[in-house]
């Protein structure tokens, strides 16, 4: 299992995020009890799917880096009417859910995840106002889920949207399962 700092390493080397900015991210989630924390040296502590998850949400998510906890806050908890169901994962009526599930089946089925002659998955984070979209094109499967607040939109013209693939899934996923 890796340790929060090989994982900020590992984000900002395939997001291409500067690595100071995944620091803080990850310092804001460990400060607001997002992230597991431990001790150092043979204490240090190994980070979760979970984790994973919420770091990806946080440097996807937010529009400043300060906002990291309470991006994580919205994004995670947006629900889908029905489960992420591919291979061997079916879990993930919340977003958050849904995505550390992604990260722990990465490692098991390579292959599922080996792009355009494998299969693709793209994964969407949508705002200012909180939705998100897994999307997903496998050799036995494809579909596509919504996940969405259960609170009332607020009008927004000024939309954004980031995105990641099945390469930072892939590199993450088995980064947190060694």
């Amino acid at each position: 299992m890796a340790t929060p700092k090989q994982l900020v390493a590992k984000v900002a080397e395939i997001t291409g995020v500067p690595e100071g900015t995944v620091v803080q991210h990850d310092r804001n989630l460990s400060v607001a009890e997002l992230r597991t924390t431990g001790g150092r040296g043979l204490a240090v502590a190994k980070v979760t799917f979970e984790d994973a998850a919420n770091l990806l949400i946080a440097v996807a998510g937010s529009r400043n880096v300060k906002d990291s906890a309470k991006t994580v806050r919205e994004y995670r908890g947006l629900v889908s009417s029905q489960p992420l169901d591919f291979g061997d994962v079916e879990r993930g009526h919340t977003f958050g859910d849904a995505l550390a599930a992604l990260l722990e089946a990465a490692p098991r089925d390579r292959e599922l995840f080996a792009g355009p002659e494998g299969g693709t998955i793209e994964v969407s984070i949508y705002g200012p106002n909180p939705s998100a979209r897994i999307e997903w094109q496998l050799l036995n499967s494809q579909g596509k889920i919504d996940y969405r607040s259960k609170t009332k939109r607020t009008f927004a013209d000024l939309q954004f949207v980031s995105q990641f693939s099945q390469v930072t899934i892939g590199h993450v996923g088995n980064l947190v399962s060694d």
